[in-house]
């Protein structure tokens, strides 16, 4: 999943930001995301959730996750 995102950044060009998230090493974080499996993708415009993806997932699912949603403005992080 990593080099989905690791490729999505690059297409990007750094109108969405990225982040990684260690659910051991933040359970409050992942527990505030609301997310139940991992791996998952939770999708943020401004602190508002927009979208979620979870599981093992290709880049064509989360670029259509994010262009549904007005990526532009959106960020994502890993979990």
């Amino acid at each position: 999943m990593e080099s989905v995102l690791a490729r999505l950044q690059v297409r990007a060009r750094g109108r969405v930001l990225l982040r990684r998230v260690d659910a051991d090493a933040r359970p409050d974080l992942v527990r505030g995301l609301g997310v139940r499996e991992i791996p998952s993708i939770v999708m943020l415009a401004g602190r508002r959730r927009i979208a979620s993806l979870c599981g093992r997932v290709t880049l064509g699912e989360v670029e259509r996750a994010l262009a549904s949603r007005g990526g532009h403005d959106a960020g994502a992080s890993l979990v």
